[in-house]
């Protein structure tokens, strides 16, 4: 069953929630390759973008699996 949110329609209902500690971007691909519609990356703290913080930028590694890639960050 196809979910649509907004103007993107995914394959299916099947979503990975963002949790700190887990998601990390083997556990995403995993997840991608049974089936889930959208993955998330693990939680982060805007602060820690703002100031560039090495251990933060390697939790939003991502993997440009497909053309339908999109991140989205948190303002706060």
């Amino acid at each position: 069953m196809k979910l649509s949110i907004g103007n993107v329609t995914l394959e299916n209902n099947l979503i990975l929630a963002p949790m700190a500690g887990v998601t990390d971007l083997p556990f995403r691909l995993l997840c991608k390759e049974q089936g889930a519609g959208l993955l998330c990356t693990e939680m982060v703290s805007a602060k820690a973008i703002h100031f560039k913080n090495k251990n933060t930028e390697s939790l939003m590694r991502i993997l440009h699996l497909d053309r339908k890639s999109t991140r989205l960050n948190s303002s706060h």
